[in-house]
């Protein structure tokens, strides 16, 4: 039960309050604007906007986005955005929570193809149609198809990064090595450097590591969007051979001994130690990397290369995130604006500057450093493909098949590997029937 209140001394402390709040100060006298422009004469309450990610953590992009949040708050003053963090590991099921229990999510990222077509799974209309917003035309068009649907757009992509193998480009100049344009030559080269002591892959033990070497001989391969539709309707099965070149040359790298013998219990961060200090010449990865290795060593020059292909070598575009707004959001025109700017030049560009990263923005300029030339002219390419794995219909199938891939590399035999994913994406096949 509550305590009797004094009643003459909280008159006197309700009626200050009160007073305070009449002259726009906060209890200690200091002015507060934000009651001074909702008081404002004609003008309303704010707009606030809840934009959900897992991108607001200074770890992973600086302060990028919150700059970017405040730059958007002061030049839009009648928008106020509510920042609501995510962590990584939490963001699929976080999201699910929020949407499905009726919580209210105005703009929210997601960080692959796959992951936009989990959400949408949930409900049809998830994503509100931005198809003819102005600032779309911005975009390279190759970066947009990923969240298009029917030709209608629903979410604006941020930068572009690639995958496939940083290597240590000052370590290559001592050893007279080229980047090979074939995987015989790729063979050659790695056997060459293990010849010299040096490990000629970092390859590591996290589970969504090995993906970004198989996956970019998938594109290799010709895999894409096509191909992946074939194979979860059941036109082609997993042991097309598209499928399983790749990871079967995955699988031979490990087999012919050029990767860390212990691979299986290294982190990620210490497979980019290991380059950083010229102790292996190449690690399995995306461009995202390039920055942290860099800090390792300074003096060391790591750039990009993609995964050589047995007939061609494709490169192969991996937008890290796309910004989508829920279509039950009750301020649409105010959303397109947060994500107009937030996606826009400016803001790309600084991105870029920090992660070493390619804008998907046609008029942004592109950094011209040499680690960055050779991605651009990857990802920019015409017949640049969509990163395999993020073809993949969900995020949950996408998972299965590359846990299921990591089993074989692991030690697991071929077939066992590939009944496994089958029978994943079988299932997955069955729902969404069931779902109909």
């Amino acid at each position: 039960m509550m305590g009797r209140r004094p009643g003459r001394l909280y008159a006197a402390v309700m009626l200050m309050l009160l007073l305070c709040a009449l002259a726009g100060c906060d209890v200690q006298g200091r002015t507060e604007p934000s009651l001074l422009i909702k008081d404002a004469p004609g003008e309303g309450e704010p707009v606030t906007l809840r934009y959900s990610s897992y991108l607001l953590d200074t770890a992973q992009a600086g302060k990028v986005y919150f700059d970017a949040i405040a730059e958007f708050e002061r030049l839009h003053p009648g928008i106020k955005i509510e920042a609501d963090f995510i962590q990584n590991n939490n963001y699929t099921a976080g999201i699910k929570i929020r949407l499905l229990g009726g919580e209210r999510v105005d703009v929210f990222d997601t960080w692959s193809p796959s992951l936009f077509e989990e959400f949408r799974a949930l409900r049809s209309d998830m994503y509100l149609d931005l198809t003819g917003a102005e600032f779309l035309k911005e975009f390279y068009p190759n970066s947009l198809l990923p969240v298009t649907i029917d030709g209608r757009v629903y979410g604006a992509p941020e930068v572009m990064h690639s995958d496939g193998l940083l290597y240590n480009k000052t370590l290559f100049d001592e050893l007279g090595l080229a980047v090979p344009r074939t995987w015989d030559e790729f063979l050659a080269l790695c056997l060459k450097l293990k010849e010299a002591g040096v490990i000629p892959v970092a390859m590591d033990a996290e589970w969504s590591t090995a993906q970004f070497f198989w996956g970019s001989i998938m594109s290799d391969n010709g895999a894409d969007a096509a191909w992946t539709k074939q194979l979860e309707s059941g036109e082609v099965a997993i042991s097309d051979p598209v499928f399983v070149d790749a990871i079967k040359k995955h699988r031979e790298i490990i087999d012919r001994g050029l990767v860390p013998p212990n691979w299986k219990s290294l982190k990620h961060e210490q497979a980019k130690d290991l380059v950083g200090a010229g102790r292996a010449a190449m690690i399995i990865t995306g461009t995202w990397d390039i920055p942290s290795i860099k800090e390792r060593n300074p003096a060391q020059d790591i750039r990009f290369m993609m995964v050589p292909g047995s007939v061609r070598t494709v490169p192969n575009i991996n937008v890290g995130t796309y910004r989508v707004i829920s279509s039950r959001t009750e301020h649409p025109e105010e959303a397109k604006q947060f994500v107009a700017f937030m996606n826009g030049r400016a803001t790309q560009e600084k991105l870029a500057a920090g992660a070493l990263a390619v804008p998907s923005v046609i008029s942004a300029p592109t950094d011209r450093s040499d680690s960055v030339s050779s991605i651009a002219a990857a990802v920019t390419r015409e017949d640049a493909t969509l990163y395999w794995p993020h073809t993949v219909s969900t995020e949950s199938l996408q998972v299965k098949i590359l846990e299921g891939v990591n089993q074989y590399l692991a030690g697991q035999p071929l077939e066992t590997a590939l009944a496994g994913i089958q029978q994943a994406i079988d299932e997955a096949a069955a729902k969404r029937r069931a779902a109909r």
